[in-house]
């Protein structure tokens, strides 16, 4: 999941290849979504594709041939692999106010997980998800004050 991006040194190693790689390169691309026209960024691309090494990103960035979606634009050109999944569980509730969550709204809200990533969290149900933010700290807030008061 996207924790695997945090504190990895492999990811860390190859931003700063990527990076002397970019300042070498002369007409380094700047990238928008193709489909919305948001601007993009390669290291992003990096950390979305850590299978990759940081010469292919590169090589995959400068080509002419190649277009790119931002995360949001891409999921839905997966459109069908979350209509599959939202067939499994088509409505959550929020952990801590039970207003009803649809797919889509979580994976608007959760654009940095990939369709399996995606999928995951979706589909277990015993992990708690949330509307918003403000819900997910009250939530934990709570738990943790009522943690404090049972073990008193």
């Amino acid at each position: 999941m996207f924790f695997r991006k945090l504190n990895n040194s492999q990811l860390w190693e190859k931003i700063k290849k990527l990076r002397e790689l970019v300042q070498e390169t002369d007409n380094f691309k700047d990238r928008k979504c193709y489909a919305c026209e948001k601007s993009l960024n390669i290291y992003d691309f990096l950390s979305d594709n850590l299978e990759f090494a940081p010469e292919h990103v590169l090589d995959l960035w400068q080509s002419p041939f190649l277009e790119f979606h931002c995360c949001e634009c891409f999921k839905y050109l997966k459109f069908h692999e979350l209509e599959a999944i939202e067939e499994l569980v088509k409505a959550r509730e929020c952990a801590f106010c039970d207003n009803t969550i649809d797919l889509f709204k979580f994976g608007k809200d959760h654009s940095y997980l990939k369709i399996h990533e995606l999928k995951e969290e979706w589909l277990n149900l015993l992990k708690p998800i949330f509307c918003d933010n403000l819900c997910q700290r009250k939530y934990y807030k709570e738990k943790a004050e009522s943690s404090t008061n049972n073990s008193l």
